[in-house]
């Protein structure tokens, strides 16, 4: 009797596709540029934003902010890749970050019922938050002294989107899908859109 939802144990080889794995990595960071460049084009500060590229990119400083976009598809490529490892899996058993077995082969897992289950997934996005914000804060500094304003509105957006993507999370595996899209996607990657702005710009590309 049990779930045949729960991680199996035997001996397994899944390939993951690495072209599934990569178009995230650019497909966000197309979205990020596209706001970005919205931003940087339609709030009325582009020349004051010229300016201050210009000064940094004297500096040799647009290539900090080029690594930041570098460091950021580091960190989508490799959340994605290990998601595959349970593509297969359902419901509430995705929050586990671990499998565990025990010398019997039986499969141990985190609660996912009652208020454990609840508190486990709210750590969860916890740790979901602190695995994937590593160029944000980064961003934060050097992105926000070209565009602060704009960066104190990504904050804004980042900061409610992780307050629902642990509240929705809490409620269920699948709640914590807007507070994703707000934080990882358009607040995050927003933020390493204006750092390829700066690069591209600081560089002469564009």
């Amino acid at each position: 009797m049990g779930s045949d939802n729960k991680p199996k144990t035997e001996a397994e080889s899944k390939k993951i596709n690495l072209f599934t794995v990569l178009i995230p990595c650019l497909i966000f960071l197309a979205i990020g540029t596209v706001l970005a460049a919205a931003i940087f084009t339609f709030d009325g500060n582009k020349d004051k934003y010229e300016e201050k590229i210009a000064a940094a990119a004297a500096e040799d400083l647009h290539w900090l902010f080029l690594g930041i976009v570098v460091f950021g598809r580091m960190v989508v490529y490799t959340n994605f890749y290990s998601t595959g490892f349970k593509s297969e899996m359902k419901g509430n058993v995705r929050a586990n970050p671990f499998f565990y077995r025990t010398d019997s082969g039986d499969s141990i897992v985190l609660e996912s019922e009652g208020d454990l289950g609840r508190f486990n997934r709210a750590n969860r996005s916890v740790q979901h938050m602190v695995e994937n914000f590593g160029s944000f804060l980064v961003g934060m500094v050097l992105a926000g002294n070209i565009f602060p304003k704009a960066v104190f509105f990504l904050v804004c957006i980042y900061s409610l989107g992780r307050v629902l993507h642990q509240s929705g999370y809490t409620s269920g595996y699948g709640g914590h899908g807007v507070g994703f899209v707000l934080a990882n996607i358009i607040a995050g990657q927003t933020m390493d859109g204006l750092c390829l702005i700066v690069y591209l710009k600081g560089s002469g590309t564009i």
